[in-house]
């Protein structure tokens, strides 16, 4: 029972993953208003694009490629991404305390610690 509960959290977690690089992709304007970001540059638009839809396109597929392969050596990517991601608001918060970056840190640890917890439950 376990080993479905942590595949299909993955799988949940994955598809969410690849959920938000469509967002990044292809409502990028919605997303940096949201984030208060927006991209002033089309050199901006492309870095946006490129690096945050990369990360969280390779969450997705190496998560949703471990559950469906029972192999949890698959998800070191999907664990050192929300870890860095982690560290690097650390960082931010340390450097500028702002309230706004504590949901988002708390984020990445919950999905972090999912992860962590669902690859003891795979092959």
């Amino acid at each position: 029972m376990g080993k479905v509960i942590a595949r299909g959290f993955l799988v949940v977690l994955g598809v969410l993953s690849l959920l938000n690089t469509a967002l990044v992709w292809f409502a990028l304007d919605r997303v940096g208003m949201r984030l208060g970001t927006p991209a002033p540059t089309p050199l901006a638009e492309s870095t946006l694009r490129g690096d945050l839809g990369a990360l969280f396109a390779m969450f997705g597929v190496l998560a949703i490629a471990a559950a469906i392969r029972d192999d949890r050596r698959l998800l070191l990517a999907p664990m050192l991404l929300p870890a860095l991601a982690i560290a690097g608001r650390l960082i931010s918060y340390a450097l500028s305390p702002a309230p706004a970056a504590l949901p988002l840190i708390a984020v990445e640890a919950v999905a972090l610690a999912g992860v962590v917890i669902a690859r003891r439950g795979l092959s």
